[in-house]
């Protein structure tokens, strides 16, 4: 993606440099787990730089702009990525807020944040919070890109994944039917993420028949 067209605001300006821009533009705000991808931009770019780099986003564009909910969600997304989680958690709540207020319809950056952030949630097994984040993730995907799209995977398998340990079986095996052939359509019957979601939702038959068994 050309830079401009992803912060065109941001590129306009001259506080912000266009090293910094090209850095954020690589990372991945669709996995949240890439710590020799963060790694590599931090050779590019410094912490210091990292650190003002949200406020002088707010100063250029605006609290409620989708290019600074696009700059927090990014960086929430490194610091998650590098396991700094305290400061991650506060970015995600700040790119939530704002994007709230940047998009007043459904919209892809605002689903995305709104996994991200029950992920980072789930794995500190703070279950209720992460929870509603999923659900709210889906159901703004779902109006923003359709029911079939295969960018709800993500957000399904991991409802899935936290029902499942948070013991709510059926529900966890509801998800799991409508996730395979959601991800067959888009990626083929053999392709890995299919193959997981497989068996997953054998894994989950076999706990369901365990449970049976033990009533």
């Amino acid at each position: 993606m050309i830079q401009g067209e992803e912060f065109p605001v941001l590129t306009k300006s001259r506080r912000i440099s266009p090293k910094v821009l090209t850095a954020l533009q690589r990372l991945d705000t669709l996995i949240a787990r890439r710590p020799k991808a963060s790694v590599a931009v931090l050779t590019e770019i410094s912490e210091t730089e990292l650190a003002s780099l949200p406020q002088v986003a707010e100063e250029v564009c605006g609290s409620d702009h989708p290019e600074l909910a696009k700059v927090l969600h990014t960086l929430a997304v490194f610091y998650h990525s590098t396991y700094n989680l305290d400061r991650a958690e506060t970015l995600y709540r700040s790119s939530l807020l704002c994007a709230e207020k940047a998009f007043p319809e459904p919209n892809l950056e605002l689903g995305l944040i709104l996994n991200n952030f029950g992920r980072l949630l789930h794995e500190q097994r703070k279950f209720p919070e992460a929870q509603e984040l999923y659900e709210r993730s889906l159901q703004v995907l779902r109006q923003a890109v359709g029911p079939d799209h295969p960018k709800l995977g993500t957000p399904m398998s991991n409802l899935a994944e936290l029902y499942r340990e948070s013991g709510n079986l059926t529900l966890s095996r509801s998800l799991l039917q409508d996730l395979i052939p959601l991800l067959e359509k888009a990626h083929g019957p053999d392709h890995r993420r299919v193959v997981k979601a497989r068996e997953q939702l054998s894994l989950l038959t076999q706990l369901e028949s365990w449970s049976s068994s033990q009533t």
